[in-house]
């Protein structure tokens, strides 16, 4: 038999699947890590997209009785009369720094009545949500 016939040792095929297993290991931490942080971009996208809502709904309808944004430990609701609109889960990585809120009021126009700081760690980072007073949106800012 020809030695190109053969086949490969039992050293070059070992040598070839532990490579191939190192790889294998490395690839879903990555996309992990990556999946984590596009969650972190879709709650704040998510919780602006909620606050436009709430403001352009508050000046575009005749309702005489405010919107309330309310964060609890573990999510967020909009509020009006008492009823709940929406909840919000948080995802696991989002943890709330602030131990008491104040619900955050919107008039009619969508003008923030009680405008205060919001601080959070998101995916271990710490970040602080602004409600200016008026009519101007929300910002979040890395601390």
């Amino acid at each position: 038999m020809l030695q190109t016939e053969r086949g490969f040792t039992l050293l070059e095929a070992l040598f070839a699947l532990s490579i191939l297993s190192v790889i294998l290991l490395l690839i879903p931490k990555h996309q992990m890590e990556h999946m984590e942080n596009l969650e972190n971009e879709q709650f704040l996208n998510t919780l602006e997209m909620d606050v436009l809502y709430l403001q352009n709904t508050m000046s575009t309808q005749e309702i005489t009785k405010p919107y309330v944004l309310r964060f609890a430990s573990d999510s967020y609701s909009i509020l009006l009369s008492n009823e709940t609109i929406i909840k919000r889960e948080f995802p696991s990585s989002v943890i709330l720094t602030n131990p008491y809120l104040k619900d955050i009021k919107f008039s009619i126009g969508g003008v923030t009545m009680n405008p205060q700081t919001i601080l959070m760690d998101i995916g271990g980072e710490p970040y602080r949500i602004v409600f200016p007073f008026g009519k101007g949106r929300f910002y979040a800012e890395k601390r």
